[in-house]
């Protein structure tokens, strides 16, 4: 019988233990470098965030020389090709393209991913800015993304202003998503344009936490079995 008390008592208890909240930091503020990520085109650590540009190493920035305004040492990657940003993001090739029907494509762009293995409840946040020297008057409307899971997110673009900001997405099921930060050229290789990533985290579900009413009435009724299965032993 104390055998069968001890078991129920521990039944009990554990409906009423709540875990916390736990904030698990997927390399997010990048202290690691890029350790964790996969990356594709110009990306780099820099002043503690990933930095993600369209920066060419031969085709000139004007007014700036080819490769003034490149991170990393490796040219943006194509867009709309096989092996380029969209076939790195998960996503179907022309995806990219803001308009193309009235000739806005997307030339060339940098990426960086990491598969994530989440539950139901789970929210990824993170903090983003997005940079150019484009002119906004010229027509060419680089822009900022987030896939997640296969679904693509415009963060900012050019002609929205250029910001930052903060993003947050809770995850309704678990399984492994792939979560891909992006950066696209659009309408010619030149006036290049940047991304921030920073503190990018991924904070599980908290557990419900029972009113003390509810704790203190589990409590006696621990009391009242531990009664009843005394005078039964």
């Amino acid at each position: 019988m104390k055998r069968t008390f001890a078991l129920s008592t521990a039944l009990l208890l554990g409906a009423f233990i709540a875990n916390p909240a736990k904030a698990a930091v997927i390399n997010g503020d990048f202290s690691a470098g890029l350790t964790g990520w996969n990356s594709l085109g110009d990306v780099a650590v820099s002043a503690g965030a990933a930095r993600l540009s369209t920066a060419s190493l031969d085709v000139d920035d004007f007014p700036a020389a080819a490769g003034a305004f490149n991170l990393s040492g490796n040219a943006a990657a194509p867009v709309g090709q096989p092996g380029g940003v969209e076939e790195f993001a998960g996503l179907p090739l022309g995806q990219l393209d803001p308009d193309p029907a009235n000739g806005s494509w997307a030339f060339e762009g940098s990426a960086l991913r990491q598969t994530l293995a989440v539950q139901a409840g789970d929210t990824l946040s993170f903090d983003w800015g997005l940079g150019s020297n484009e002119d906004p008057l010229a027509g060419m409307n680089d822009y900022a993304f987030v896939v997640i899971g296969g679904v693509l997110t415009v963060l900012d673009d050019v002609f929205t202003g250029l910001g930052s900001g903060s993003f947050s997405h809770t995850f309704a099921t678990a399984g492994s998503v792939d979560l891909v930060f992006g950066v696209v050229d659009i309408g010619d290789y030149v006036g290049s344009s940047w991304l921030s990533i920073d503190n990018a985290q991924l904070a599980s579900a908290p557990t419900t936490v029972p009113e003390p009413g509810s704790l203190a009435l589990g409590l006696a009724g621990i009391g009242l079995l531990a009664r009843r299965l005394r005078r039964q032993g």
